[in-house]
Parts: C-alpha cells; structure tokens; sequence
C-alpha cells in the first residue's frame, strides 16, 4: 500500500493496480477506514513521502504479498493456533462477522471487492442463532 492511496479528507483507501502491484480484480477501488486504523495511518505516515509504501521492510522497500502471507503464518505457528489459518483467513471472519452482525450482503460485496453477489454468498455462513434472532422478529 502506497502512502499516496490514503484519503484523510475521506477517511478511505484507494486500491490501485500500480508499481508491481495489482488487485485481483485488476479495478480500482475505494474502501472506507475504521477510526483506530486512520489513528494509526496517521501516526505512521507523517514522516513517509507520498510514493512511499506505507509498510516496508528496511528503508525503502515495500512487502510482497508471499512475504506477508510466510510472515503471519510463521505468526500462527508461534502462537500455538490452528495451522490452518491462512492470511486469507482474515479476510473470510470479516466477512462472516459482518454477515453475523446484519450487515447487508450487498454491503459487504463492495467492501470485498466482489463483481458477483454468488462470490459474497460464500462467506454468509449463519449459525441457528442468527436465524433463530430473524424468526423472532415476528410477533
């Protein structure tokens, strides 16, 4: 993430295919940033030129992607937790946890960067209680 993808008049970040990076979609996109993140971005990015990354190994350089994912599962390991837990697991309890909390399937379509509804539809896993909280709303 390059520090010139930070918006902090909008509090969002741009996702840009650009310098060796691309998204997986390859489109450009904007997403919002939690309050306590913007308080770390801020913090972090006041001495990092506007083409700099925002997190980089050394002075100048930025992560790649394999190095992330070999970092946080060197992480998992150390911490005793399931070996199973990807990076990308990250990304899989956002969503379900926002499914779980009633946050609109279309609305986390866009924060995942879907094109298709069907792809959102994979992380809506819902326990008995969430369905047994929808019943109850009948009276």
């Amino acid at each position: 993430m390059r520090r010139n993808w930070i918006n902090f008049e909008e509090n969002t970040i741009t996702i840009i295919s650009d310098y060796g990076f691309s998204s997986k979609s390859k489109k450009e996109r904007k997403i919002p940033i939690h309050n306590n993140i913007l308080e770390i971005l801020v913090s972090n990015t006041n001495n990092i030129q506007m083409k700099d990354f925002v997190f980089r190994k050394g002075l100048k350089n930025g992560y790649k992607k394999d190095n992330v994912s070999k970092k946080f599962k060197k992480i998992v390991r150390s911490c005793g937790l399931n070996d199973k837990i990807h990076f990308h697991s990250l990304r899989h309890s956002f969503a379900s946890i926002l499914v779980q909390k009633g946050i609109s399937l279309y609305v986390v379509k866009e924060l995942l960067g879907h094109e298709n509804l069907s792809t959102t539809q994979v992380y809506s896993h819902l326990q008995i209680s969430n369905l047994n909280e929808a019943i109850q709303q009948f009276d």
